[in-house]
């Protein structure tokens, strides 16, 4: 009886005990589907791993230090939405822990890659979002070999130096009225206290290894441009005169997610007329009214990989004799320039190959930006435009004239992947010249 009553005693003490450690904050770790990191996306960690030990394997030796995006500022009770940089998303997949940090050095013998993660703030995260503690899991997650907290950056990165002797800098470069990056006060800071370390200019890598595209990127840039698609043609079919330019927006954007999108690729331009003028009007706060083009840049994220397509089009379905004069000119320079456009090109003579329409036809001012840019997880991607495009990037070609005296701007944009041989437009299906507009529209 004695030898039970112990037993019982035992019993309880033991359910006590696992009580109390519970609510005394015992770690309990959320399952899959909950807290951040949430894992990689849209790749699996393997596809990141990869890429780290890519870049390592051209760096060679060094350290190299990479910052993730801090949180926007918040000014209310509900904070904005975060995103994150393109270099950092490009090498961790991690797309939902601001102020984390990559920490890479090739030359260790074991340990190599280091994901550095904000402390924790459990009263925080009653109001935003639950966050992993540090342990396997997160190492699990991502695929990173060791997690650590940020606290601990400078006496790594020192550690670190004072081995390799290098720091290897991944840009991008900031204007001399710019805040200095991070990685480059960081490696000031530590140079400083490491004799004989040296920082060496590698912002050249990023971009290289970024522009050109691995076939599950452009699988995924094939949905974006989907939902694009889907998206302008609801705004061809459904523009009429009298609609404000943020109803359409909406049709538009809506329409991007019916498709499968699942975000926008950058704040959508919706402006008729004298709006149209304006190269990055954003508002869409006015009307559209009849006679009027009506110029739509927009386009839809899938897997934070963006797509940046623009069309030009009459507010009643028709061109006048001048508008189609005026618009048969900006696709005569687009066409101009994706005739040379292939690996090895140089984006500025395509850029001469436009503006020499423009030029011949005496409108060469009204053509005020810049021909194209790369595409890829950032709508303006990284990529050395002074150099040869190489095979495998994707790029706009988006020649355009604008004159708000005159009540028009016209652009017309469209996503190419480059070939060694040429280009393939990847926004076909989307109505291009007049007569496809204007047959499109008349369908209704």
């Amino acid at each position: 009886m004695q030898s039970d009553r112990r037993s019982l005693l035992t019993g309880a003490s033991a359910t006590m005990a696992v009580g109390l450690a519970f609510h005394a904050g015992a770690q309990v770790l959320p399952p899959a589907g909950y807290a951040t990191p949430a894992g990689t996306s849209p790749f699996t960690p393997d596809v990141y791993r990869a890429r780290r030990a890519k870049l390592m394997e051209q760096l060679k030796t060094g350290v190299a230090v990479i910052y993730g995006a801090n949180a926007p500022e918040s000014t209310g009770p509900v904070s904005p939405p975060f995103y994150q940089s393109g270099d950092f998303a490009w090498l961790t997949g991690i797309v939902d822990e601001p102020g984390a940090i990559l920490v890479l050095a090739p030359t260790e013998r074991t340990v190599k890659e280091w994901l550095l993660l904000p402390s924790r703030d459990i009263e925080s995260e009653r109001w935003n979002q639950e966050r992993v503690p540090l342990g396997a899991l997160i190492e699990q997650r991502t695929g990173v070999q060791r997690v650590m907290r940020t606290s601990a950056l400078g006496g790594l990165v020192t550690t670190l130096a004072s081995r390799s002797k290098e720091l290897r800098f991944l840009g991008p470069y900031a204007s001399a009225n710019a805040p200095l990056p991070a990685a480059q006060e960081l490696y000031g800071r530590v140079a400083q206290r490491v004799p004989g370390c040296a920082i060496r200019d590698d912002t050249a890598l990023m971009p290289r290894l970024r522009c050109v595209k691995e076939p599950r990127e452009l699988e995924i840039m094939r949905k974006a441009m989907d939902a694009t698609r889907a998206g302008h043609l609801a705004a061809m079919k459904q523009a009429r005169p009298g609609m404000p330019e943020n109803e359409l927006r909406f049709i538009v954007e809506s329409a991007f997610r019916r498709a499968g999108g699942t975000g926008l690729a950058y704040d959508s331009i919706v402006g008729s007329g004298r709006n149209a003028a304006s190269l990055h009007y954003a508002t869409a706060t006015g009307m559209v009214h009849g006679g009027e083009l009506i110029l739509i840049d927009a386009g839809a994220s899938v897997g934070g990989y963006a797509c940046d397509i623009t069309r030009t089009f009459p507010a009643n379905g028709k061109f006048t004799p001048e508008q189609k004069v005026l618009y048969d000119l900006v696709l005569e320079a687009q066409t101009a320039a994706v005739a040379k456009l292939k690996a090895g090109a140089y984006l500025e003579d395509l850029n001469e190959a436009a503006k020499a329409v423009f030029r011949k036809a005496g409108r060469i001012d009204e053509f005020t930006h810049g021909l194209g840019h790369y595409v890829g997880l950032n709508v303006h991607d990284p990529g050395d435009t002074s150099q040869p495009i190489p095979a495998g990037s994707v790029i706009t070609m988006e020649p355009g004239l604008y004159l708000q005296a005159a009540n028009y701007g016209i652009r017309i944009e469209d996503l190419y992947l480059v070939t060694e041989t040429g280009a393939e437009r990847m926004s076909v299906g989307i109505p291009r010249t007049t007569e496809e507009i204007e047959a499109f529209m008349a369908r209704g």
